[in-house]
């Protein structure tokens, strides 16, 4: 067995939480979506009690499941009875197979919905189109709040400057599982300018978050588009929250990469916020996914289901990511 501290066991643990908590948030993918798709494919807001279909998706989500326990088990395992350095070896490539094969599952099952489709001659009566007129009274995102991500970038700068005096001349960069230095930089302005360098990173990177949700399709439904609009203006105001959330969170790295810099806490100290800020990511990522669906579905599930198709939107999906209209 291996001797890690417990602030690292801290970390490594909500390390090998986030494998099964991702593998689950996309196992579940398929119940999350509209009823009126089914893997990304369009079909009538009733098919989602056909057989065939309900069959496609448990099975996805078994396979996903399964995988998933696979993963984290060995994942286990190396930090059990391995090396810290085995266990990292597993770990990164564990998500990385989580994500292209449950992406890969993903892409078979759209294409046996495309031709179940086609086998019982699904169409859409016509090509209903909707338009919202003075929706001042519907739910919206939030606009470009980019300026909160100012006073952090600046907090980090100020750290920087104000202990750069006092900074030692050789400054720790990377701990082992045992907590021990295995990494040092040398004294410059350069290590005080990266974490400014990183929070404007993860600033500009949430606001372009933000800013695609204001681009994006607004996922309105002609069969009931009040309704559909409605829940739609929840999901994106929520969605844009937790993006501005998880963005203020993330750029906080900064302000503690530069504490540990100037040596007002170890980087074994700083774990401790960093595990919370994960934590809090992942959970709050975990339950707007949850609670809303993708563009807010789920707000709107109870509604009465409907054999006609008001729109075929298949030929703008593309790879089951992208809506290109």
């Amino acid at each position: 067995m291996i001797s890690i501290e417990p602030t690292m066991m801290l970390l490594l643990g909500v390390i090998v939480i986030a494998l099964p908590l991702t593998g689950a948030l996309f196992a579940f993918t398929p119940y999350l979506m509209p009823k009126r798709e089914c893997f990304a494919v369009t079909v009538p807001d009733a098919a989602q009690a056909d057989p065939y279909l309900r069959r496609l998706k448990r099975a996805f989500t078994a396979k996903v499941l399964g995988l998933t326990a696979a993963l984290t088990l060995l994942s286990a395992l190396s930090l059990a009875f391995a090396s810290p350095q085995a266990f990292l070896a597993v770990l990164c490539p564990a998500l990385l197979v989580l994500m292209v094969a449950g992406y890969a599952l993903m892409l078979r099952s759209r294409a046996k919905v495309r031709t179940y489709k086609r086998e019982r001659g699904w169409k859409a009566a016509g090509e209903q189109m909707t338009a919202l007129v003075a929706d001042e009274s519907f739910p919206k995102p939030l606009s470009l709040w980019c300026l909160l991500y100012v006073p952090v970038i600046l907090l980090t700068l100020a750290i920087g400057l104000a202990g750069y005096g006092a900074m030692p001349e050789r400054i720790p960069m990377q701990v082992s599982l045992d907590g021990a230095v295995t990494r040092w930089a040398d004294k410059s302005p350069g290590v005080v300018a990266f974490p400014v360098i990183f929070a404007m990173f993860m600033a500009a990177c949430f606001t372009l978050g933000q800013w695609s949700i204001l681009r994006s399709k607004k996922g309105s439904d002609p069969t009931c588009p009040a309704a559909s609009t409605w829940a739609y203006g929840m999901f994106a105001h929520a969605q844009s929250i937790l993006i501005l959330g998880m963005g203020l969170l993330a750029s906080l790295i900064g302000p503690l990469m530069q504490l540990a810099f100037v040596s007002v806490l170890t980087l074994a100290q700083t774990l401790v916020p960093l595990v919370a800020i994960v934590a809090i990511i992942l959970v709050a990522t975990l339950a707007v996914s949850v609670v809303y669906g993708q563009n807010g579905s789920r707000l709107i599930a109870r509604m009465e289901a409907s054999d006609v198709m008001a729109r075929d939107a298949d030929r703008f999906c593309k790879i089951c990511l992208l809506y290109v209209n």
